[in-house]
């Protein structure tokens, strides 16, 4: 049985690489490419309430055929994951979470440039007003740590079974897993492999 890609919605912790795998899926399917993190966050840090996120992503993804989202926000999965067609999980390991953790905060915020600095959510880049160094490391290894103690992943995997059933979604645990998973898509596309 083939599976529909047309809407994929890619869940992982922080610095798992949600951002960048689902730009690249994007790319490879052509489809709509939407970042949570970007619909959610203002300026200045602000955030929105539950019922103007969700009617902001309801728009969004509202008559769309294809598309690819990027993000774990609770309050908008239901209705997400009611219009998605596949699911990918980045379920990688803590140590290099952590290591991407540290080396974009410090990549984006100092003129060391360790690992492909990634950006802040959107309306955040453009208000001026980023991240403290120090506090960033703390806060997104912590918030991090909690999820995979609190095994979050599971948790949404079985949510993914129940709207979704058994065969459209996949857990990448490695790197290498989530490239050779790019690759089977491009392959898929004819793209060949990159």
């Amino acid at each position: 049985m083939a599976r529909d890609f047309s809407r994929i919605v890619v869940y992982g912790s922080t610095s798992a690489g949600k951002t960048t795998v689902t730009k690249e899926l994007g790319r490879i399917l052509n489809s709509d490419v939407i970042i949570l993190d970007d619909v959610f966050w203002g300026p200045n840090w602000e955030m929105p309430t539950t019922e103007s996120f969700q009617k902001r992503v309801k728009e969004i993804i509202s008559g769309k055929e294809k598309w690819v989202v990027d993000g774990n926000y609770s309050k908008v999965r239901p209705l997400i994951l009611s219009n998605a067609t596949f699911a990918v999980f980045l379920d990688l390991p803590l140590y290099l979470i952590l290591w991407r953790v540290f080396s974009r905060t410090i990549s984006r915020n100092t003129i060391i440039n360790i690992h492909e600095p990634t950006p802040l959510p959107k309306r955040i880049e453009e208000s001026g007003n980023g991240e403290h160094l120090l506090f960033s490391i703390y806060q997104l290894s912590s918030y991090a740590i909690r999820n995979i103690i609190k095994k979050k992943i599971p948790g949404i995997i079985e949510e993914v079974k129940k709207e979704l059933g058994e065969n459209n979604y996949i857990v990448l645990r490695k790197q290498k897993d989530v490239d050779k998973f790019l690759n089977i898509i491009r392959k898929i596309e004819g793209q060949g492999t990159t």
